[in-house]
C-alpha cells in the first residue's frame, strides 16, 4: 500500500471496500442514502468493477482474506469500531466532516466532498480548533458583537424559514427599517441555501448496527461571526434564540465540548 499522509478514495472504492472487509451492513447503508445501486445483481458487479481502481492506487493485496492492503482494512477497523464520533455538515458546499474518536490521544478524520472520501490521523492533544474553523471556512477573527441584540422567534416561524419564498428574505434583508442583525441574519440565511450547519456529537455501536446522537449544535456562519442557534426553551416557550458570536469564541467553546465528550 502507497504510504501517504492521507487516503483517498471515491464514494464506490469507499462502499467496495468495506464490503470485501465484512462491513456489508454500513456498506448497504451508504448505498441506500447515496442510491448508488438498485439490486444484488448490481451490487456484485459494483464491487468487481472497482477492484481495478483500488489495484490502481495500491491498496490492493490479493495475498490477503478481504484482497484490501493491510493499511486501508487496518484503518477501516478504526472507522467502523470507533464508539464515539462528531459529524460536521457545512451546506454551502455540502462538506461533511466525521472526526471518530480512537482513544484519548488519536482520532480519525474523514472528509466528504463531491463523492470523494479523504482520511487522515490527528492527534487530539492539538485539539480541533483550526480543523472545525477550516472546515466551516472561517477566518481566524475575533469581532465584537456584544451590542447585537439576540434574535427571539416562535419555533414555527424558525421552521418557516427553511421553506420560504426567497424574495421574503430578499426582502428583509434589504429593508432599511430592520434592525441590522436580522437583515444580516436574513442575508447569511440566503448564503447559506436556506439551511443551518450543523456539528452533531454521536455515540455510535457497531454490534447493534446503530448511533445516538448526544447533542447537536446548529450554526450559521456569517461575515466572520457565527449564528448560535439556542433551542433549550423550544419544549417549554415555543420559542428559539439566535445568538451571533465572534469565530475565535464559538470554535474555542466547541473544541472544549468536544474534547470533553470524546475523553469521557
Amino acid at each position: 500500500m502507497q504510504r501517504t499522509e492521507e487516503i483517498r478514495l471515491s464514494m464506490h472504492e469507499f462502499v467496495s471496500a468495506l464490503a470485501l472487509c465484512g462491513y456489508d451492513s454500513m456498506a448497504r447503508q451508504v448505498i441506500n442514502e447515496q442510491e448508488l445501486i438498485k439490486n444484488e445483481t448490481e451490487f456484485t458487479r459494483f464491487i468487481d468493477e472497482t477492484e481495478t481502481k483500488l489495484k490502481q492506487k495500491g491498496y490492493w493485496d490479493d495475498n490477503r482474506e478481504s484482497n484490501l492492503a493491510k493499511g486501508l482494512e487496518d484503518l477501516l477497523y478504526l472507522l467502523v469500531h470507533s464508539k464515539k464520533k462528531v459529524r460536521c455538515i457545512q451546506m454551502r458546499e455540502k462538506q461533511v466532516l466525521l472526526i471518530h474518536s480512537l482513544n484519548n490521544n488519536n482520532a480519525l478524520l474523514q472528509r466528504i466532498q463531491t463523492g470523494e472520501h479523504t482520511f487522515s490521523f490527528h492527534h487530539s492533544g492539538d485539539g480541533f480548533y483550526d480543523i472545525l474553523r477550516n472546515h466551516y471556512g472561517m477566518a481566524n477573527i475575533e469581532i465584537n458583537v456584544e451590542d447585537w441584540q439576540p434574535i427571539q422567534m416562535t419555533d414555527e416561524m424558525f421552521d418557516e424559514l427553511h421553506t420560504t419564498n426567497p424574495e421574503i428574505l430578499h426582502a428583509m434583508k434589504d429593508d432599511e427599517n430592520q434592525a441590522i442583525p436580522l437583515r444580516e441574519f436574513a442575508g447569511d440565511l440566503l448564503k447559506n441555501g436556506q439551511e443551518f450547519d450543523n456539528i452533531s456529537f454521536m455515540v455510535s455501536n457497531y454490534v447493534k448496527d446503530q448511533s445516538e446522537f448526544d447533542e447537536v449544535q446548529f450554526l450559521l456562519p456569517a461575515n466572520n461571526y457565527i449564528w448560535h442557534l439556542n433551542y433549550e426553551n423550544v419544549e417549554i416557550k415555543k420559542e428559539v434564540v439566535l445568538q451571533p458570536i465572534p469565530v475565535q469564541s464559538y470554535f474555542e467553546e466547541i473544541d472544549k465540548a468536544m474534547k470533553k465528550f470524546l475523553n469521557e
